[in-house]
């Protein structure tokens, strides 16, 4: 304890003057303009501007950014520029430029394009919105609509220059697509929520919950951000990651942020949930992890991270329960702490990449490990305890020259029995939820996107998503399924081992969103899905084709990639 002691006392007897600012969500609108914006102006963001790999990104850096960015031999298109207003306007309350003031309001109602109600003050700043989302349409594998009507409030601000604050509420009723209705009867979780409410109307499975997250946010100095509540993380450069992902429900955790000259580190310390269906009226087992993450800018264009979790529990079979404070060291190696222990923890080490070049393209990468003998390695015998996920993938921005058409490919490979542990309560799972990539391991999988923006507020996005994994039957543990504990006796074969094996299964996700922003943050969007999977087995046989209409309000793209 006496580590985060230092550190606090560090934090907050050096504090500064520095506006504070609170993050913008994840898989935001922004997200891609920002990734945009920094291939093409030539330069990595610094770390003090923001860090593409180390999401979420906070507003009043962006703010900065965007009113520094250097137009001058980066060539815009006329819909660039819009974007570059949008990201002014979207963060008003830091930004210099006027972009953000509406020509009309009514009793402070929509003074600020981007706030139903906003206030600015030199001691604090106060935005609300309401938070929406609108959706019916139908699947061909179901004979009735599919919904979510999702309402709720969103609250952000800070006060004074050091501290900021952001919470949001809502309820939402969903009726589910065939495949997220299958996900929910197998797990009794749906991705991304907590405890859900379900009951069947005529043989319709309807869900109805309550949604929350929210964070105070400290800093005391321009280098150290300090940021607190219930919500998720992403840690990584593309669609999907190996590190840390939102893919698992909302949960607490603390993180801290440091960005000085070339380098960003960042500390995530959280407590997730071992959610057992079987249990349901109970509160479930906790389980903790901690997370070391940090990159540096080694040249304007190449930037290299490493990466370090643990993840352990402490509240079932041990004397000593709660969070184990020798995981509070912010600057400590992992791994000889967890061997020094003799303990059960699970601990994934990794490393990543990315190079952005010719002011067109950036190429993508990282590799985790959890386990390996280096004599088996060499050796190729399939050894079970050969444990590896790695990605790579290609962005390219103006294809061929067509302005604001961009796409991306992305290669995801995980050996079988990746982040799992023999003891199944130091799985890398939260809520029954994988908290890296969601299809867990023992796959391989490409992913394609192509982004298209012909006009300021139209907008045009392909996915497809094709994955290979075998499949378990009968309780068998191949190594896809991560929640599951293993040792040698408990799987098949404890050599020649391959990815995809088990029952083998393909997986085919392919759909087309087709967004119009009818005024800031309000889209109306028409999706077009088609998932497919086909087996060796009948049983893991589905296909289905869905359409959907959608109303969204501040609210991101509802998707379903699994």
């Amino acid at each position: 304890m006496k580590h985060l002691y230092t550190f606090l006392i560090f934090c907050f007897t050096i504090t500064q003057a520095i506006a504070q600012g609170t993050y913008i969500p994840l898989n935001a609108y922004s997200q891609h303009i920002l990734d945009r914006f920094e291939i093409k102006s030539g330069r990595l963001a610094l770390p003090q501007e923001f860090n593409t790999t180390a999401k979420a990104y906070q507003r009043n850096r962006i703010a900065n950014y965007t009113d520094s960015f250097n137009i001058t031999g980066t060539k815009l298109s006329k819909v660039d520029y819009f974007n570059l207003d949008y990201l002014q306007s979207d963060n008003f309350e830091f930004t210099k430029a006027e972009s953000g003031l509406s020509k009309t309001q009514l009793f402070g109602i929509y003074k600020y394009k981007p706030a139903f109600y906003g206030l600015k003050h030199p001691d604090f700043n106060l935005i609300i919105n309401p938070v929406t989302i609108l959706q019916g349409g139908f699947d061909t594998k179901l004979d009735h609509i599919i919904r979510i009507n999702n309402r709720g409030v969103e609250l952000r601000g800070n006060i004074g220059k050091s501290l900021g604050f952001y919470t949001t509420f809502s309820n939402e009723i969903i009726a589910l697509n065939s495949w997220t209705k299958e996900y929910y009867t197998k797990n009794y979780v749906l991705p991304g929520a907590s405890f859900l409410k379900a009951y069947s109307d005529t043989n319709i499975l309807t869900i109805n919950h309550n949604t929350a997250s929210g964070y105070i946010v400290y800093q005391p100095n321009k280098f150290i951000d300090v940021q607190m509540g219930h919500g998720r993380n992403f840690l990584g450069n593309g669609f999907r990651t190996f590190y840390l992902s939102d893919f698992s429900r909302d949960h607490f955790f603390v993180r801290a942020n440091t960005r000085f000259w070339r380098i960003n580190y960042s500390n995530i310390w959280g407590q997730v949930y071992d959610w057992n269906p079987a249990n349901q009226r109970n509160l479930p087992k906790r389980h903790y992890y901690a997370t070391t993450y940090g990159n540096i800018n080694l040249s304007k264009n190449f930037n290299f991270g490493l990466f370090q979790t643990v993840s352990f529990q402490r509240d079932s079979g041990y004397s000593n329960k709660g969070y184990d404070l020798e995981y509070l060291n912010p600057i400590i190696f992992y791994k000889p702490i967890e061997n020094g222990l003799n303990s059960p923890d699970k601990v994934i080490l990794g490393a990543d990449f990315k190079y952005n070049f010719a002011r067109h393209f950036q190429l993508y990468g990282q590799g985790v490990i959890s386990e390996f003998r280096i004599k088996d390695m060499i050796a190729r015998n399939g050894w079970f305890g050969n444990k590896w996920a790695t990605q790579v993938g290609l962005k390219y921005i103006d294809v061929f020259g067509a302005k604001n058409l961009d796409a991306q490919y992305e290669l995801n490979i995980a050996r079988p029995y990746m982040y799992t542990s023999f003891n199944a309560l130091n799985a890398y799972v939260n809520y029954n939820q994988n908290m890296a990539h969601p299809l867990g391991a023992n796959f391989i999988e490409h992913v394609a996107i192509l982004r298209y923006q012909p006009a300021n507020r139209i907008s045009l996005k392909g996915t497809f998503i094709f994955a290979t994994y075998g499949n378990d039957t009968n309780g068998s543990n191949w190594g896809k399924n991560i929640a599951l504990a293993y040792n040698s006796k408990t799987i098949p074969k404890e050599y020649g081992n391959e990815i995809t094996q088990g029952v083998k299964t393909t997986l085919l996700i392919s759909d087309l969103l087709i967004s119009y922003m009818i005024k800031h943050n309000l889209f109306i969007d028409l999706q077009i899905a088609y998932r497919k999977t086909n087996s060796e087995l009948n049983q893991f046989k589905t296909e289905a084709l869905i359409v959907n209409g959608t109303i969204r309000w501040n609210f991101n793209e509802r998707r379903w990639d699994f």
